[in-house]
């Protein structure tokens, strides 16, 4: 009876820290779309050009360090905001995710970038990123990935579609040619 109860309640421990750690990463995954655009901006200022010699530059122990120090800033903007949110601080737990998820992904991408060749140096970094890669690959190969893929496809061809944002009234909406037909009735007569 107690190994049946031990086994429950390390599934139930399985089931809600892979909910978590995807729910965790789904956030990542929103906002890597949102800050891809970003991103390619950046890159083609002069400055972010000029960081990323600098960065070529340095050895794989700096570059490591560049990298980690700013990931362990970031990183737990997550947590702290759940925390905010199970505060019921709704405005300030959503603020924190959204902008501190734009400023990691940003910084961070672009440093990972940067720093990646140097890193691959370190034979522990080259090891883990070839089996996160593998597992990226093995994710990207479910049927429900594809799935995902096409529902994300769909909502955003339908949220990017022509006159989906309304335009501002043209000048024949009105009766006399200037839109008066938006001032209320009294001051139209």
């Amino acid at each position: 009876m107690t190994n049946r109860i031990i086994r429950v309640l390390r599934y139930a421990g399985r089931a809600i820290l892979l909910t978590v750690a995807f729910l965790y990463f789904l956030i990542d995954l929103i906002f890597f779309s949102i800050v891809r655009p970003i991103r390619r901006r950046l890159m083609a200022l002069k400055w972010v050009r000029r960081l990323r010699e600098w960065v070529s530059a340095l050895n794989r122990y700096a570059s490591l360090v560049l990298l980690l120090v700013p990931w362990l800033i970031l990183e737990p903007i997550k947590p702290i905001a759940f925390l905010l949110f199970a505060r019921k601080h709704h405005f300030a737990a959503t603020s924190l995710i959204v902008a501190g998820e734009i400023i990691k992904l940003t910084l961070f991408e672009q440093l990972f970038d940067m720093t990646k060749p140097k890193l691959m140096n370190f034979h522990w970094f080259a090891l883990s990123y070839g089996r996160w890669r593998t597992a990226i690959e093995y994710l990207r190969s479910l049927p429900v990935w594809h799935r995902m893929l096409r529902w994300y496809r769909t909502v955003r061809a339908w949220a990017l579609r022509p006159g989906r944002i309304p335009s501002p009234p043209s000048q024949s909406d009105g009766e006399d040619g200037h839109g008066s037909n938006y001032l209320p009735r009294s001051k139209r007569d």
